[in-house]
């Protein structure tokens, strides 16, 4: 309380009453500013969304841990204006005293943000073991230009749902794959379905010089799968209706399908409406099955060192395994890295887990997708419709990718 000042008493003498200033009391030091973390609404920490408790516990555990720290979470749109990535951009350039401390941004945004300077390289705050446990395909995400900037968090990859009914053992293969409808999100922009299926077949995303481009022979190899798959009544007509994984899980889930191409965070979050489901990878014709994958890493935002130093023990925090573990767990996405999923409890969904994570690649980027995924679309969709032969519609996406060649 500030004292009251002292009160003079006039004397007969005409010289002025003095005056007396009140003490100041000293304004105590202000703590420092809360940790600002930008988040999209599908990790929320709350209980609308799988995890969100969890998160929750775990920032409110790491103020405890840290006392006199506090975490301040806002939400973004995942793209898009007013999305993560557009709004550290404007708060960058008008407004830095509003930006983040900690961001969680896409690979694509992550490696946006790095290359605008917006976020900072790592190595100065966590050691080159951090990453040694790191699946290959999230130590890759975590990288732009071959700078470590981001800690991936979450995941998820494609993947063939199947009926346990119907089959008893995962049918990897093409020749396995005996009995129908398999549905597939064959109108889905990016054509990953396809992608995965040429990937497989030995087929590169680039010519000897370096140049996008599409392997037409092996395109062709892989079209043509798929018109023998239609042509045994496996694969519908109706699948090129299907735009996304969540479409097709939609209609397994409903037994509509024996095999399903989606994604296993549909299956993850649902598996309990699906209770004959089971995961494996796409199946191919021969070589190796793996899942394409992408997920979120966490980056640091370039503010001052000080700051920079907080944000990164929170991030630390959130990324150890035992977080980690049980909250990729919680929130229904791939573990990124081992020692995270090593504590998940041993159940049959964790042994689909870990089947399609012993077995994941980083998918291309969207500008890569951007490209070759219309062109694979329409490529399925004219030998499907019986329009052009796997030769002639492979030619033509080869040529809608590199124009000229």
């Amino acid at each position: 309380m500030t004292p009251t000042p002292p009160v003079t008493t006039p004397t007969s003498s005409p010289t002025a009453t003095p005056i007396t200033s009140p003490a100041i009391t000293p304004t105590p030091p202000l703590g420092p500013r809360p940790l600002r973390v930008w988040l999209p609404p599908n990790f929320a920490p709350n209980k609308e969304v799988p995890g969100g408790e969890e998160l929750a516990a775990q920032i409110a555990a790491f103020e405890s841990n840290h006392p006199g720290e506090s975490v301040e979470v806002r939400l973004k749109q995942a793209n898009g204006p007013g999305g993560l990535l557009h709004s550290l951009l404007t708060a960058h350039n008008v407004a830095p005293d509003v930006l983040p401390n900690v961001i969680a941004l896409s690979r694509d945004d992550l490696a946006a943000a790095a290359a605008a300077g917006l976020v900072s390289p790592l190595d100065n705050f966590f050691p080159a073991e951090t990453l040694e446990d790191y699946y290959p395909f999230a130590r890759e995400m975590g990288r732009a230009e071959d700078v470590f900037v981001g800690l991936p968090f979450a995941a998820d990859a494609r993947v063939v749902a199947y009926n346990q009914q119907l089959y008893a053992t995962p049918p990897l293969t093409w020749s396995a794959v005996l009995t129908g409808p398999f549905i597939l999100p064959g109108g889905e922009p990016a054509a990953l379905t396809v992608l995965n299926e040429y990937l497989a077949l030995g087929g590169a995303l680039a010519d000897a010089s370096g140049k996008l481009a599409l392997d037409s022979q092996v395109l062709a190899d892989t079209l043509t799968l798929f018109q023998e798959a239609q042509s045994g009544g496996i694969i519908p007509l109706s699948t090129l209706a299907y735009t996304e994984p969540a479409a097709t899980w939609q209609v397994f889930r409903e037994r509509r399908a024996a095999l399903a191409a989606t994604s296993m965070q549909w299956y993850l979050i649902e598996r309990e409406r699906a209770p004959a489901a089971a995961i494996t990878l796409i199946p191919v014709r021969e070589g190796a099955s793996f899942a394409l994958a992408d997920g979120w890493a966490w980056a640091l935002v370039n503010t001052a060192p000080e700051q920079q130093e907080r944000a990164a023990e929170l991030v630390a925090w959130l990324i150890a395994p035992a977080q980690l573990g049980q909250w990729t767990q919680a929130a229904r996405v791939l573990p990124p890295r081992s020692a995270a999923f090593a504590l998940w409890p041993s159940t049959q969904t964790a042994a689909y887990v870990g089947e399609v994570l012993a077995h994941t690649q980083l998918q291309p980027s969207t500008a890569v997708l951007a490209r070759v995924g219309p062109p694979l679309r329409q490529a399925l969709d004219d030998v499907l419709s019986g329009r052009a032969t796997p030769f002639a519609a492979a030619n033509i996406a080869a040529q809608a990718v590199t124009p000229g060649q």
